[in-house]
């Protein structure tokens, strides 16, 4: 078996660059520190909203196909474990952002400071939940959660190809329906305080949706990267059509699940007309946020939608590679688009700082990953759903 599915020993130039543009990132960064501190955090937090979001949505992903004891993402579960691997250094990359805090969550961290009084009663009243240490208490919850399940997933995963006892599924299925819940609800959590917190005043209960249907997509769309990058490489020869045709079944419905729950998000609010949540919208509907808001819908959703409609396009590798790429990238765009236009003051969309939060972020984390599954096969070669795994076709 494992003659069939040779054991991944490269990826040593990758780690080199990668590291190399993590570094790059990283002094940008403390270039940055004297340069721009403010708009500093901003973009570091725009670039690891997009990493952990991703990163969670790959292990949702994993969760889901446990609990359904679905038979053809096997053949690319040690892929979306990859991606699962990096949440202990994503743990560690939270670290930088305990720095900038104040300058991310002055309102509710200070709130006496706030000139208006109806916004300073607003936040006032949110005081119990939004306080520092409870906000801290609750990232260490989520990133144990995190970590736990991601941990025993990857680890009972990797055990069984090296003992064929332990490669039974049954263990891996019990992990993962105990473990849905409490993952999907620190991910809204996460989603209110890291994110939905920057604007204290503002409200939406669909904001964790729409953050867990862009970081699932994205996760799948990553997902659909790395197969035909491995695929290519020779670590993956049992991949046909049909599995491509899958996930790219998956990408069409959770890009449509994204624009359902971003459109209703948005209709609620404006049709209530509350001041303190259409804010969030009138913001991103004038001057340079309003280009960007536009462009968000036509990378996010317009364009990916109308091409995945195709159904050779789905069945064609490097087709759908490529629009999975572009989805990824979008999720960026996404993130950031949640985060920049809380900057203070008037402020260009992108700012160099972006691209070296980027770099520093992304890739860490994809020398860390790499490093991680070297020595190792991309599939789990005792399980016993693999066969099938690879015999899957769909029409």
């Amino acid at each position: 078996m494992n003659r069939r599915f040779p054991i991944f020993r490269g990826g040593r130039a990758i780690v080199s660059r990668s590291l190399g543009l993590a570094l790059l990132g990283a002094l940008f960064l403390v270039v940055g520190a004297f340069v721009d501190r403010e708009r500093l955090f901003y973009a570091y937090l725009a670039a690891y909203a997009f990493a952990v979001t991703t990163a969670v949505g790959a292990l949702l992903f994993l969760m889901i196909c446990h609990a359904m004891a679905a038979t053809w993402p096997v053949a690319v579960r040690r892929l979306a474990e990859a991606i699962v691997g990096t949440l202990p250094l994503l743990c560690a990359l939270f670290v930088p952002l305990l720095f900038g805090l104040g300058a991310l969550y002055g309102e509710w961290l200070r709130p006496e400071s706030i000139p208006d009084e109806h916004v300073r009663s607003i936040v006032l009243h949110k005081t119990p939940y939004l306080n520092l240490p409870f906000f801290l208490v609750r990232t260490g919850i989520y990133f144990t959660v995190w970590l736990v399940f991601g941990a025993l997933l990857r680890r009972g995963s990797i055990q069984g190809d090296a003992t064929p006892a332990l490669a039974d599924s049954r263990r891996l299925r019990v992990i993962s329906v105990a473990g849905l819940p409490p993952v999907a609800l620190t991910l809204s959590f996460a989603a209110f305080d890291w994110l939905m917190s920057l604007a204290p005043t503002w409200v939406s209960t669909m904001f964790p949706v729409y953050v867990f249907a862009g970081g699932f997509v994205a996760a799948i769309a990553l997902l659909t990267v790395l197969a035909f990058a491995a695929e290519r490489a020779g670590l993956l020869p049992g991949l046909n059509a049909s599995h491509y045709y899958a996930l790219g079944r998956l990408l069409l419905a959770f890009t449509i699940f994204w624009a359902y729950a971003a459109f209703f998000q948005l209709l609620l609010i404006w049709i209530a007309n509350r001041p303190e949540e259409v804010e969030f919208y009138v913001h991103r509907a004038h001057g340079p946020w309003a280009v960007m808001s536009v462009v968000l819908v036509l990378t996010r959703f317009v364009i990916p939608f109308l091409i995945l409609l195709n159904y050779r396009i789905k069945r064609r590798p490097a087709w759908l590679s490529a629009v999975a790429a572009w989805i990824f990238v979008a999720h960026y765009l996404d993130m950031h688009w949640l985060v920049a236009p809380e900057v203070p003051g008037a402020r260009a969309p992108f700012h160099w700082l972006d691209a070296a939060a980027l770099l520093a972020v992304v890739g860490s984390c994809v020398a860390f990953t790499v490093l991680r599954v070297r020595g190792k096969p991309l599939v789990p070669v005792n399980d016993p759903a693999l066969p099938a795994a690879f015999r899957y076709e769909s029409v």
